[in-house]
């Protein structure tokens, strides 16, 4: 169990290669073709794609200033809690065989980080683990032993906020001692231009009740681009969406309620790459200090309320036992969003939970959170066709039972993902967004069904005496329509120069947005 202690520095020193990413400045948009293998270079300017024609721009699928025509609303008014519902999921019909396990993904995107010892993008497989704090998991209401990928994602009944038996979707992980993140996008935008808009959902929103640095916890987040798993900071990740909006539910084990209770822990926009703003929960305004906390207990939903605009975001919750009854926690404002319009992510984040230990138990590193009624309202557009890639089928290589679900890539060869049954019915523009896990500086090629090759020099990110920093970033590029064909596609990755260690894509998805 030694392994548990470690922080991802520390496995790093093994030889796992992580990325803080080439000191080139090129956002999304800043990507170039060119029919040459070799395309970019990855020297300390990190230039890249110098000399190459730029092909690339906004798409209105992915949060540019163009939106796609309006349709008509999907769910009737009050689905969600929701007056006027943009997009409303209750969980209702499972889709099972993907890489999401049950989830739909036609409506949503899902994606995962998490490590073994000496491999990134690997899950084991998952049981509870009796004697541990607040409670041993359950899945779908029940012990579970050895799920593995893909049925760690689950629509089972549980009770629903308004006490009657409700579809919700369960989603499980082990934080194998370090870590790690289950991400889920709504394909659909929500649109809070020139207005104020509304976020609900329903999650059993449980902390560690230790709280001495290590647990789980969920975040909300909101972002103009859909690169997969946007974070602030954490061991191993630096996924800073390129603009984007953060929640961190984590609480700060200061709630008057006592353990059993969370509140915000902090708020985060990023913008161009970088820190616009990062509150601390103590720094936002609280109507009261008893209203800035929940109570929370495992297995009992929570309901969310979050108002956003350009500029201030407004925090409503519920206690667990009076589910419908609302207060409001916080309000931040002086946000200075770059963007209104965008993609909502709800997030479930672990750290080494094992690591804990209080009132004689220690922590379970195997956390399931419960997710119900999730919508937004706005302007309703298109839904984007989902396709994502297959997850991996290689074995851990540190014999543990798991399974990898990125990709290796390098320079010698393109890592080929296949992308079944693309439709372009009346398609517009196409996105693929992915993780990348490798060294800075770094550029990165992609080619669609062995066409013109792309070159990606990977926005930097620095330390403050302008040194490289390491960590999995989430990166969204435009993809040329004209590329992708009717039915089966493959999306291919190469690095421009060889790397010194491992590298890695990951959570690779495509979006096409279409005109209706």
């Amino acid at each position: 169990m030694a392994r548990f202690d470690r922080s991802i520095l520390m496995f790093l020193a093994l030889g796992l290669g992580v990325v803080s990413c080439g000191s080139g400045t090129a956002g999304k948009g800043a990507l170039s073709s060119s029919g040459a293998s070799a395309g970019g270079s990855d020297n300390a300017s990190g230039d890249g794609g110098a000399g190459k024609t730029s092909i690339a721009g906004n798409s209105p699928g992915s949060g540019g200033d163009d939106a796609p025509p309006t349709t008509t609303k999907r769910s009737p008014p009050g689905s969600c809690g929701i007056a006027d519902p943009a997009f409303c999921e209750e969980f209702t019909t499972p889709e099972p065989g993907g890489p999401s396990g049950d989830l739909d993904e036609k409506r949503w995107s899902f994606a995962r980080w998490g490590h073994e010892t000496r491999q990134a993008f690997v899950r084991n497989p998952v049981s509870t683990i009796p004697g541990t704090m607040p409670a041993p998991a359950a899945l779908c209401g029940k012990p579970f032993s050895n799920v593995p990928l893909e049925h760690d994602v689950a629509i089972c009944d549980g009770i629903g906020v308004d006490g009657l038996v409700s579809a919700q979707l369960n989603e499980v992980y082990d934080d194998q001692g370090d870590f790690a993140i289950n991400s889920n996008r709504a394909r659909q935008l929500f649109d809070f231009t020139n207005r104020t808009g509304t976020i609900m959902f329903d999650v059993d929103a449980k902390v560690n009740p230790c709280n001495l640095g290590h647990g789980w916890w969920i975040e909300l987040w909101v972002t103009k681009e859909p690169g997969p798993i946007p974070y602030h900071e954490a061991p191993g990740v630096l996924s800073y969406p390129e603009n984007g909006f953060g929640i961190n539910f984590q609480g700060l084990n200061t709630c008057p309620q006592g353990r059993n209770a969370t509140e915000v822990a902090s708020v985060f926009v990023s913008k161009d790459w970088k820190v616009l703003h990062s509150y601390p929960g103590w720094e936002l305004e609280h109507d009261s200090d008893a209203d800035r906390c929940i109570t929370v207990q495992d297995q009992k939903l929570n309901r969310f309320k979050i108002l956003i605009n350009k500029d201030q975001v407004e925090i409503w919750a519920s206690n667990f036992d009076d589910p419908t009854n609302l207060h409001r926690l916080a309000v931040a404002k002086n946000l200075d969003l770059p963007f209104t319009r965008g993609y909502v992510h709800f997030q479930h984040s672990a750290y080494n939970a094992r690591k804990d230990y209080c009132e004689n138990q220690t922590t379970s590193g195997v956390q399931t959170y419960r997710w119900d009624n999730i919508g937004f309202d706005g302007p309703s557009y298109p839904m984007p066709r989902g396709y994502p890639t297959a997850n991996n089928t290689e074995p851990d290589i540190d014999g543990a039972g798991g399974r990898m679900y990125g990709y290796f890539v390098t320079d010698k060869e393109w890592t080929v993902l296949p992308i079944k049954g693309v439709d372009l019915t009346n398609a517009m523009t196409a996105t693929m967004s992915y993780s990348f896990l490798g060294e800075s500086p770094r550029t990165i090629l992609f080619r669609l069904n062995g066409g013109p090759e792309h070159v990606y020099p990977i926005p930097a990110l620095t330390d403050s005496a302008g040194g490289p920093r390491n960590g999995t970033r989430a990166l969204t590029n435009d993809i040329p329509i004209e590329e992708l064909k009717a039915g089966d596609n493959t999306i291919e990755f190469k690095l421009a120069t060889p790397p010194s260690n491992t590298e890695y894509v990951a959570n690779v998805d495509l979006d096409v947005q279409t005109s209706k």
